[in-house]
């Protein structure tokens, strides 16, 4: 039962991811945060409703700062580190790319708004870029976020530390 119940939430989690991944895509043919927000909403409440049960059973390790090396075969944990440094690449893109602010439309423009203050105008073309990256920015998070319960709850648990 068991086993059963892991392999479920390990199936869930790869849904998660692979709606990432489709969303990734999507980003670069013209989708927006704005046209997925349902989903948006939908992806960020499941990252939770699959990392808290993984984290109350492994607290101890992950509290302990053995939780990536006992819970992940090596290959698994690389891909972890691979995908955290795909998504803190796409933040720091963003980030760089946005000036630290919002591609918005206000009175008509397109705008980069830094919380309620007016950055500079933007042209549509620099808007829907900002956009797209924003959307891959999320996709990111989530394809990580999806990534680690999949495999977490996909392989057994390996108590000893790896070598």
């Amino acid at each position: 039962m068991v086993l059963v119940v892991r392999r479920l939430l390990a199936i869930c989690s790869a849904c998660g991811l692979t709606a990432g991944l489709l969303i990734y895509v999507r980003s670069f043919l013209g989708t927006t945060m704005d046209g997925i927000m349902g989903w948006a909403i939908f992806l960020h409440v499941g990252v939770f409703l699959l990392l808290v049960p993984m984290y109350a059973l492994e607290y101890s390790a992950i509290r302990g700062g053995t939780f990536f090396w006992k819970a992940f075969p090596k290959q698994a944990a690389r891909a972890i580190q691979v995908l955290g440094l795909f998504c803190i690449f796409h933040f720091l893109f963003f980030l760089v790319q946005s000036h630290a602010s919002s591609p918005k439309i206000e009175n008509g423009d397109y705008v980069l708004d830094d919380h309620g203050r007016t950055v500079r105008v933007i042209s549509q073309s620099e808007y829907l870029s900002l956009k797209g990256s924003e959307l891959r920015l999320f996709a990111t998070g989530w394809m990580f976020f999806y990534f680690v319960p999949a495999v977490y709850w996909w392989f057994p648990r390996n108590r000893q530390p790896r070598t």
